[in-house]
């Protein structure tokens, strides 16, 4: 049995996208979810026009009604409904020439392919031709224009269908392009996602995309026909077919939009905790409970000894061996709370950040030199594109690196693990520089990925830690127009992602520096920053 309109469970699939699609642009207002809202409803808007078509031809099977209507109730109701064929063939049209540039406009905002990004902030133009397209469809124009004209009729049926299929192939050649160079697991992983979400729903689209809007202007012409041949109530498939594809379609729709969400979420989650984390450091209370506590601790143990050097000291053969211990252990005691000092000071301090072109190999370099410093005989794996260069200050970003490879070190010898594996490897991402610090230590636990990032938080000894680590390297990142991401599993290991902004000499030798693209921003003079 074919199922005449050969399409999915609209009551399902595309309620969900009208839902899903709303709720993600009320969730971050951007470029992206407009570009995915008028993707969806144009999806919508052409799937619906051609399911209230079917239902007024009527000519269908049980299996039919029900795989399209879930019975024959709801395929009575539309098939009774006033709509004159003019308006469902033009809503048709919005749909399938609406389609195409919105599919194309969220590629090009995935896509760091540098012409095309410079391109974005004419997008705009990508709907020059789809407008065109839909005032030439416009019924009573369109009447007008092709009125005795059959010839005109197919030149426009093959025009259309050129840009649409153009428009298509271009998107699914950026969106892979730009799956293919992402070199970063934890990105990559979520863009697949994202890929399958819109190429599942582009093969639902271009299954019928291929059908003119003319055959229900003309329902009772032979014109249609002798040029094209295809028709809405053509098959491609049986029913069977349908509802196996209708399930894997709603499960990567489904897929896509919860990484979708996570995607688009991440800037406005990183904001939300800025906001969060600066109202937390500029808790008196909080800040200075911890500074006196730790510095509480620190003295004590100093009393301790201070007290066990007098008593031996009144013995009348003082133990030269005792006292060279406790005078050692007070060296070291005083050292851990200058270090304490000097890290807490450095955390909250005003920082002056000098960006200049610099080798990712150079910042390799010095964050292996500071590492080995003080685990001289711990093995760092090296690997990607060292070659690379970016705009940072090489002192700060390598002592950010440091703290990340110094915490998966030691997160790894509090484990108890043995085979210890511990890796700096370079992403090259075409607009960006990523690094990542990957150990196959315990890992994080989720509750504790929510707060790791928290000044004075640390799950360390407090005697020995305040936990300013991970928020001042955040805010070293920061200083240089990067983002910072965690990917932890529990008993496997931990990745953190550094990606800043590239540096290409050869834009700024073209005087385009200062008008280029964001990843180019300040040069060496001018990146001085707190």
């Amino acid at each position: 049995m074919k199922c005449k309109g050969g399409k999915t469970m609209l009551l399902i699939v595309l309620l969900f996208l009208a839902v899903s699609s709303v709720a993600l642009f009320f969730l971050k207002r951007d470029q992206k979810t407009v570009w995915l809202l008028g993707l969806c409803f144009s999806f919508i808007f052409m799937f619906v026009g051609i399911t209230i078509y079917l239902a007024k031809t009527g000519g269908l099977s049980p299996q039919q009604k029900t795989f399209l209507f879930f019975g024959t109730r709801i395929q009575r109701r539309l098939s009774y409904m006033i709509f004159p064929l003019q308006k469902l063939g033009y809503m048709i049209a919005i749909g399938r020439y609406l389609f195409p540039p919105f599919l194309l406009m969220i590629a090009m905002n995935y896509s760091m392919v540098p012409s095309v990004f410079r391109f974005r902030k004419n997008g705009v133009l990508v709907f020059l031709i789809p407008f065109v397209s839909l005032v030439v469809y416009y019924p009573e124009i369109f009447f007008r224009l092709v009125k005795g004209r059959f010839g005109l009729q197919a030149l426009l049926m093959k025009l259309t269908q050129g840009w649409i299929f153009g428009y298509v192939l271009l998107a699914v050649l950026l969106i892979v392009y730009e799956y293919r160079d992402i070199t970063i697991p934890y990105s990559k992983k979520q863009f697949r996602y994202i890929m399958v979400f819109l190429f599942c729903i582009t093969a639902q689209y271009a299954i019928y995309c291929t059908q003119d809007p003319l055959q229900v202007y003309q329902i009772y012409s032979t014109e249609y026909m002798r040029f094209s041949g295809r028709l809405y109530a053509n098959s491609l498939m049986g029913v069977q077919g349908w509802y196996l594809f209708t399930l894997f379609t709603l499960a990567s729709v489904a897929m896509g939009f919860w990484n979708l969400k996570n995607y688009m979420m991440i800037d406005w989650k990183e904001n939300r905790e800025d906001v969060r984390i600066r109202r937390k450091f500029d808790t008196a209370s909080m800040g200075v409970s911890v500074f006196v506590h730790s510095i509480k601790n620190q003295l004590l143990s100093n009393r301790v000894l201070c007290k066990k050097i007098r008593k031996e000291l009144a013995e009348p053969e003082p133990d030269l061996g005792r006292l060279t211990e406790y005078a050692d252990r007070l060296d070291d005691v005083n050292e851990s709370m200058l270090g304490r000092m000097e890290e807490l000071y450095k955390s909250i301090r005003q920082k002056s950040i000098s960006l200049s072109p610099v080798r990712a190999g150079q910042i390799v370099d010095t964050t292996l030199m500071l590492f080995h410093k003080k685990y001289q005989d711990t093995a760092v794996e090296v690997s990607g594109s060292v070659g690379e260069s970016l705009l940072a200050d090489e002192q700060h970003l390598s002592e950010a690196l440091y703290n990340l490879l110094t915490n998966a070190h030691e997160a790894f010898l509090m484990s108890g693990k043995s085979g210890e594996r511990l890796e700096l490897v370079v992403h090259a991402e075409r607009l960006y520089v990523g690094f990542e610090i990957r150990d196959n230590g315990p890992g994080i636990s989720k509750q504790e990925q929510r707060k790791i990032f928290d000044p004075f938080y640390t799950s360390k000894n407090t005697n020995t830690n305040w936990g300013m680590g991970l928020h001042y390297v955040q805010e070293i990142v920061k200083s240089h127009f990067g983002k910072m991401k965690l990917d932890s599993r529990p008993g496997e290991g931990s990745s953190f992602f550094v990606t800043i902004p590239r540096f290409e000499p050869r834009r700024e030798r073209q005087g385009e520096a200062g008008s280029a693209r964001p990843e180019e921003g300040r040069g060496a003079n001018d990146g001085k920053h707190g």
